[in-house]
């Protein structure tokens, strides 16, 4: 005997036996992904007499149309004058909302209490795409011309577990560099497009498109798409350890005379005599010389009197 066998669907159930569903559809999708995937007080419901109430099941569905469910969520305890969950369930499996049943769409971007039969059908279409998987699939969007879809980067966070093996955490490293960063400020990047359209794949599956994207930070994705050479190299120098600016630093050219100089925007002449150590890089924001991986040191030139001191002077 099959576990469909022993659980019938709700919409067999006596209407007295199936619960309230609360419908909670958020703009904010970064952040309630986000915060449903790392299990974080963050995530919000509504509150108040127009809010979830004890008992209710609340369907929390992030994005745009068609609608990723992020949580299901049974309010049980008080808080004051609001309920909060006893239970939350985040599906690590793609459930889209426009899949549930035939009209889900008349509910999108609203929040509410649902009429029985649709809540019903909401509770049952969530459990079959749970266990059977969803069968649609949705627009990727161009990751080269702008953002991806913020539902298949809301998918990406909520299957992390699925695709990496551990929770999501606050900060992931970057799947490039792999520094740790802040997850909300990663993006979603569609790594299988290029393969798809060199194979000739003009749609590929829900479950295909969430392990082809890959969560980058900004200057990785950056490097990652057509860009200008000056482009890259400005995102490739290193930043001011003095002041933070990043892709403006220009070289110090060592070791040449004055008109043997490149005449390059990007590099400065720093004199025939090489000191050690060398500072290899200049920042024109706070006038400071820096090796890469050292501290920055202030250059020489219109500063107040108290900083001559600690500036670092070339040997004579």
């Amino acid at each position: 005997m099959t576990d469909s066998d022993v659980l019938p669907n709700v919409s067999s159930l006596p209407a007295w036996l199936v619960p309230s569903v609360y419908l909670n559809w958020t703009d904010d999708w970064l952040r309630e992904s986000v915060a449903i995937a790392t299990r974080s007080p963050e995530h919000r419901l509504p509150g108040g007499a127009d809010g979830p109430q004890r008992g209710d099941v609340v369907v929390t569905v992030v994005g745009a149309e068609p609608g990723i469910v992020a949580a299901v969520e049974l309010m049980g305890a008080s808080k004051g004058e609001d309920w909060v969950s006893d239970e939350l369930f985040g599906p690590d499996r793609p459930v889209i909302w426009d899949d549930l049943f035939t009209g889900a769409t008349a509910y999108a971007r609203s929040s509410g209490w649902l009429p029985q039969e649709h809540a019903r059908l909401v509770l049952d279409g969530i459990a079959h795409q749970f266990k059977h998987g969803s069968t649609g699939t949705l627009e990727a969007g161009e990751c080269e011309s702008g953002p991806l879809s913020p539902n298949l980067h809301a998918l990406r966070l909520l299957s992390h577990r699925q695709i990496a093996g551990w929770d999501l955490r606050r900060e992931e490293r970057c799947a490039t560099c792999e520094r740790f960063v802040d997850v909300s400020t990663l993006r979603a990047h569609d790594d299988g497009a290029v393969r798809a359209a060199l194979e000739g794949v003009t749609e590929r599956s829900l479950q295909q498109l969430i392990s082809d994207t890959y969560l980058i930070c900004e200057p990785c994705h950056e490097l990652l798409h057509p860009h200008s050479v000056a482009s890259q190299r400005a995102r490739m120098r290193p930043q001011c350890p003095a002041c933070g600016a990043r892709g403006n630093t220009k070289r110090i050219v060592w070791g040449m005379k004055m008109g043997d100089v490149p005449m390059e925007p990007e590099v400065v002449y720093g004199g025939f005599d090489v000191p050690v150590p060398t500072p290899e890089w200049y920042c024109p924001e706070c006038h400071a010389n820096f090796a890469t991986g050292a501290v920055a040191s202030r250059a020489l030139g219109d500063r107040p009197a108290d900083v001559v001191a600690d500036v670092w002077q070339p040997e004579i």
